[in-house]
């Protein structure tokens, strides 16, 4: 299959893209801040369904200077107070920009609502500067002759021509694949095919949801080509005629959608889906509940920190509780099945955390701090920062991620970061995080006595 017509079936590590933040040891000369004056924003609203809007956001100025952009349902305070209030309750990372042409689907809204989308000069640490541009919107009604079947497909049309059908488990150039769904076409519109759960077909948007996936795929494509020094259009992520993809989802019910899309990489409207079908969780298999329980990682700086590994979704999943003594923080981690690995993820673990009344209510992210002593922010997506496997000597250890891998960062360390009005943080001091070479030894047979603590005393540094 063609490798970028996958990208429909598989998320995006986009290593290429990653931006260095801060320096993890606080040097100040690593952070260069722009001088920050007046950015005149140009904001648009199109598309408004019952539940989403698509947002433009553009300017001409130089891409260093950041933007704060967020919607709300407060029409009547004054936009200043409004502004500050939304800075001190905490930025997050995805609200900051400093695209020049930033395209967003707002969702998750109310139908028939008024809304505001505001978008202002704001530099990481919070500083407003420049004039306050907003946009103004009222989402639909949803009319039930709109929704003869189950969903809200307002603006879409049925294409007959088109049947889609979840088959399970088949074969797709010669590799077995767990989940793949199949297209028969009698016409020769382009379309794309997508999984959505059966609750997004009965409470959100079709029109909507294909805005923001038409969005995802042009800023990939975008991005394969300036990274890849390739000429892909959109045409080459389209299925023409019959058509089959593959999918990694998670138990729980779905439906299949084709969506149809131009070579001119605008919507057709045109849609079909499948039934509903459900996935069922497999049986967890003897490797993987061998990672299961109480362990204690030892670093080779000599930090240890006791966790417990627990079940999610079985031979797919685990989660990890206790890392640098938090054991409200759960962190996901992928398991690899043919290597009877753990695969350690950037991610998002918490958001509005209480860190206490010195300093409040922040977003909580785990991050990999690399060997030149940089950590990587969150915005340009997940990536790998280490692997837990099996040593020849049947130990268990976290080592680096991307051994042998050209190009990738070399992360030495995983910790927590607190996002606090525009400002990261780590939790604890370097030296008391394990880094790798880390040893996983169950606590049992360890000989240290280490309490655990559900909520440690913060020694937070800046970053």
């Amino acid at each position: 299959m063609n490798l970028i017509k996958n990208y429909i079936t598989r998320a995006m590590v986009a290593i290429a893209a990653m931006a260095i933040v801060v320096g993890c040891g606080g040097d100040d000369e690593k952070v260069k801040k722009p001088q920050m004056s007046e950015l005149k924003l140009n904001v648009e609203v199109e598309n408004i369904t019952t539940t989403t809007a698509k947002i433009k956001v553009t300017h001409e100025d130089d891409m260093s200077k950041t933007w704060l952009g967020f919607h709300t349902d407060d029409l009547t305070s004054d936009m200043m107070t409004l502004v500050e209030a939304h800075i001190a309750a905490g930025i997050k990372g995805s609200e900051l920009h400093t695209s020049r042409q930033y395209v967003t689907i707002v969702d998750g809204l109310t139908p028939d609502t008024s809304y505001k989308y505001v978008a202002v000069g704001c530099t990481a640490d919070g500083e407003v500067y420049g004039d306050i541009y907003t946009v103004e919107f009222t989402t639909l009604k949803r009319a039930e002759e709109n929704n003869p079947a189950g969903g809200n497909t307002e603006g879409m049309k049925k294409n007959d021509a088109w049947r889609v059908s979840y088959v399970g488990s088949d074969t797709i150039d010669n590799y077995v694949y767990d989940h793949v769904v199949r297209v028969e076409s009698l016409d020769n519109n382009g379309y794309v095919i997508a999984i959505i759960t059966a609750e997004q077909w009965e409470t959100e948007s079709l029109m909507g949801m294909s805005e923001a996936l038409l969005i995802d795929m042009l800023n990939y494509l975008d991005n394969y080509n300036a990274t890849n020094g390739t000429s892909y259009t959109i045409s080459d992520m389209l299925c023409y005629g019959d058509g089959v993809d593959m999918f990694d989802i998670t138990p729980g019910s779905y439906r299949a959608v084709a969506i149809g899309i131009t070579a001119d990489a605008e919507l057709s409207t045109l849609y079909a889906i499948s039934e509903e079908f459900e996935v069922i969780e497999p049986i967890a298999s003897e490797a993987y509940n061998a990672w299961l329980g109480e362990w204690v990682i030892v670093g080779e700086n000599g930090a240890a920190c006791p966790v417990t590994i627990s079940r999610d979704i079985a031979n797919r999943s685990v989660w990890m509780t206790g890392w640098e003594g938090f054991d409200d923080l759960k962190v996901k981690v992928e398991y690899n099945s043919s290597l009877d690995s753990l695969f350690f993820l950037s991610q998002l673990v918490a958001e509005d955390y209480d860190l206490g009344e010195e300093y409040g209510t922040a977003d909580i992210y785990f991050l990999g701090c690399d060997d030149d002593g940089y950590y990587y922010d969150h915005n340009e997506g997940y990536y790998y920062i280490g692997i837990a496997g099996i040593l020849d000597d049947g130990a268990r250890a976290i080592v680096r991620y991307g051994v042998g891998v050209s190009d990738y960062p070399h992360f030495m360390q995983m910790f927590f970061m607190a996002y606090i009005n525009g400002e990261a943080w780590a939790l604890s001091k370097e030296e008391d995080v394990p880094s790798y070479i880390s040893i996983m030894a169950r606590e049992d047979e360890y000989n240290a006595s280490l309490e655990k603590s559900s909520k440690p005393k913060l020694t937070l540094r800046k970053l």
